[in-house]
């Protein structure tokens, strides 16, 4: 499926030898008596080794229940907030979000209209594959793509950094900061879901969809070539021309924002507690 280029560190003398005195005779029963004490030492030492070489070595005990839970991610709890109607939300989501981050890409995003609704289309958006372009728009670079060569080549490190401020944007936000805010306005974004068509689906689920999605776009070790087609680019290894439209606009962020970009995603679904 075609696309263009938004769908987005010692001393001086040694002393004299030691010679201890000699020592008393001793008589026959001194030597005997103390022959059988060695005896009963050595008897000793052999049991004790042979104890010990045939006790079974103990079982590692099996992690208590406590340990497991500690291990597993905890969902962050829901603050007890006043939210507003779903359609009177924008001003109160931009404070929260305002909060956590003072980036002014992030800024440019939170400055769009309906801001749960076109988050909530998003996410559903990129877990079938689509480019969330209506939502992104205000993060659209200035500048276009570019590739090295005219008719075919691979992309421009110059068009990749063109992507770094809206991941660096991104990436500004604390993965557990955006969890507990998330769970915080659940209540809208399944308000927001149930417009969509989606009354008995689990936005939860929307998220693990779309995450999963991109982490399935392949990883090329080299910058893939495009070829310029009228209007657009596309992928030259047909393989990549049948990757969903989000993961070729993925893959046009280049590997370090789009690695960025992954890391951060892992970083909230494990703030979330979902796996």
């Amino acid at each position: 499926m075609a696309f263009d280029d938004l769908p987005l560190d010692r001393p001086d003398t040694d002393p004299a030898p030691y010679s201890p005195p000699p020592e008393p005779e001793r008589g026959p029963w001194l030597r005997w008596a103390a022959v059988g004490l060695a005896g009963l030492v050595l008897g000793g030492l052999l049991t004790f080794w042979w104890m010990s070489r045939s006790r079974p070595t103990p079982a590692t005990a099996a992690p208590s229940a406590t340990a497991a839970e500690a291990a597993t991610p905890v969902r962050p709890t829901p603050q007890n907030l006043d939210l507003p109607t779903l359609i009177d939300s924008d001003s109160f989501i931009r404070d929260l979000v305002s909060a956590l981050s003072t980036h002014p890409t992030l800024a440019r995003l939170l400055a769009t209209p309906s801001l749960v609704r076109g988050f909530t289309a998003a996410v559903i958006q990129i877990g079938d594959g689509r480019t969330p372009v209506a939502w992104l728009s205000g993060l659209r670079p200035a500048t276009r793509l570019q590739i090295l060569g005219d008719d075919s080549g691979p992309v421009s490190p110059v068009s990749h950094a063109r992507w770094t401020q809206v991941v660096a944007g991104l990436t500004s936000v604390s993965p557990t900061d955006a969890a507990q805010v998330y769970v915080n306005v659940k209540p809208l974004i399944d308000e927001a879901y149930t417009e969509l068509g989606r009354p008995d689906g689990d936005f939860d689920q929307s998220i693990l969809r779309a995450v999963r999605l991109l982490k399935e776009t392949p990883d090329p070790p080299v910058s893939p070539d495009l070829v310029r087609r009228p209007g657009y680019f596309d992928y030259q290894d047909p393989a990549l021309r049948g990757l969903k439209p989000v993961q070729k606009q993925l893959l046009l962020l280049g590997p370090d924002n789009r690695r960025a970009v992954l890391a951060w995603l892992d970083a909230f679904v494990r703030a979330l507690g979902l796996s």
